[in-house]
């Protein structure tokens, strides 16, 4: 057992002095700016920055982007066959997130060739695409796969179709419904233009 002496109190340590209360003051003053900061550019990029993901753009807004792709396509095709409009593909219940279902648009069209040469037909219609799609052929399982950005998201592809056929598809992947698909009417302008130039 130790003895104390009476009389005395023990020991205290140190206490912080000025300089220490103002290093502990600084973390707190830039955790409170930094939060500041990060609420006004997530302010400023909601107003203004435009959707970088799919999943913020709705169908309705999708589809008119396959309507003009599907355009381009049979314009593309050019003399290398014949195309034939395919029906449109709506499925619904696709998950965009945990708690969301969304639905998929694709619209096809399928060209009659007069050879056996996909990789060849695939390279023209490759070719005749606007450049900013950045179309390409390359190879998928041994297969010929064409592939292009139709913008806003929208992905074209093509491939083979079976003997003498070449599907072409525009695709949406997975979006809010949004007010829905309007399919095209007979005299719709997104698709017709095109066509019509063609």
């Amino acid at each position: 057992m130790t003895a104390v002496e009476t009389g005395y109190a023990p020991p205290t340590p140190p206490g912080p002095g000025p300089g220490g209360r103002r290093r502990l003051r600084w973390p707190v003053v830039a955790t409170v700016a930094w939060a500041v900061l990060l609420a006004g550019l997530t302010w400023w990029s909601v107003r203004t920055d435009p959707p970088t993901v799919k999943e913020q753009r709705s169908l309705d807004q999708a589809g008119p982007v396959v309507d003009r792709a599907i355009g381009e396509l049979t314009a593309a095709v050019g003399g290398a066959g014949v195309p034939a409009l395919l029906s449109d593909r709506l499925e619904r219940g696709c998950r965009i997130t945990p708690l969301d279902d969304g639905a998929t648009l694709e619209r096809g069209v399928e060209v009659a060739i007069g050879g056996d040469d996909v990789r060849a037909v695939l390279r023209g219609i490759a070719d005749r695409l606007p450049a900013q799609w950045r179309a390409g052929v390359s190879t998928l399982d041994g297969e010929p796969l064409l592939r292009a950005d139709a913008g806003e998201f929208v992905v074209v592809e093509g491939r083979a179709g079976g003997p003498g056929r070449v599907l072409l598809t525009a695709d949406t992947g997975c979006r809010p419904v949004g007010s829905g698909y309007r399919a095209l009417s007979a005299d719709a302008a997104a698709e017709s233009a095109v066509l019509a130039a063609a």
